[in-house]
């Protein structure tokens, strides 16, 4: 008989493509990977892999078996989400993925209150921009700055954030004020966002103010371009509800802005009854209600 287990390794390593990637995602070694890889080989008395340069492909017959186990896995996984969304415990662990922007200047002063309300819960915050799978529970909360579109995924706007542009009191003592950061920042050094698409909206009305200034940096990391811009960089775009009450930082004043991003909180429908996910979504609320 197959096992579950050696087929989740299988789901794992098509995933993934690789022993040390299915390891990382199952949370055990490549060697019991690739031990279990074997033993379901030998069950079924076939390959199920091709070993190629560019890591593991599913063979013919990996390709046959893969809907079965993506079934059992979406059954296995509606169980867990099931009874997880029926705990009326106040206790356990809650997976958030967010922001690093949003975990480390919007939320993580406000966790000590929290642990303090309900000390049996355990965050696992996890900071990344990656859209992570709710349904296959990688994360039991997402907080985006894009509206979630997966079915049976509850989702609700909590916040509009704003940006403006800003430069330390030293950048501006030395380098001056710009004279009309409205029609352009030529002159000055900028600190923009990566050139991805999570930041396209920023970029457009960003950039097109940048000619003739010098580009210091880019990063897609929000915390670090505000750290760059406090430590005297150059004149970046940051959110207002932190910029504005920050005395390490001046606000550059444009007649205009980019679109506010909306932070959405998204679930999936069937953990709206767990007393710690609950929690957890109220504690968001909360904090990200009033900016």
């Amino acid at each position: 008989m197959i096992d579950w287990d050696d087929l989740r390794v299988l789901l794992a390593i098509h995933r993934t493509g690789s022993l040390a990637g299915a390891a990382a995602n199952l949370d055990i070694n490549p060697t019991t990977v690739g031990r279990r890889l074997s033993a379901l080989e030998e069950r079924a008395e076939t390959r199920l892999f091709d070993r190629t340069p560019d890591g593991y492909v599913l063979t013919a017959a990996g390709r046959d078996i893969l809907p079965r186990a993506e079934r059992m896995e979406a059954e296995a996984l509606g169980a867990e989400r099931e009874i997880a969304g029926a705990d009326g415990r106040l206790s356990g662990v809650v997976r958030v993925t967010v922001t690093e922007m949003l975990a480390t200047r919007f939320i993580a002063h406000h966790l000590a209150r929290f642990a303090a309300r309900c000390p049996e819960i355990t965050l696992d915050l996890w900071c990344t921009n990656t859209v992570v799978n709710l349904s296959r529970r990688e994360a039991d909360v997402a907080l985006r700055l894009a509206r979630p579109r997966e079915p049976d995924v509850i989702s609700k706007p909590l916040a509009a954030i704003e940006l403006a542009l800003y430069a330390s009191p030293a950048y501006l003592a030395a380098r001056g004020a710009p004279a009309d950061a409205e029609r352009g920042l030529a002159g000055h050094t900028v600190i923009g966002f990566a050139s991805s698409p999570p930041f396209r909206r920023e970029n457009l009305w960003f950039d097109a103010r940048t000619e003739g200034a010098r580009v210091a940096m880019r990063s897609d990391s929000v915390s670090s371009i505000y750290a760059a811009t406090a430590g005297g960089l150059g004149i970046a775009l940051l959110p207002r509800a932190v910029a504005d009450h920050d005395p390490r930082l001046v606000r550059v004043p444009t007649e205009s802005s980019p679109e506010p991003r909306t932070v959405w909180q998204a679930m999936h429908k069937d953990l709206r009854g767990s007393a710690r996910v609950r929690a957890v979504t109220e504690l968001f609320a909360e904090i990200l209600m009033p900016i």
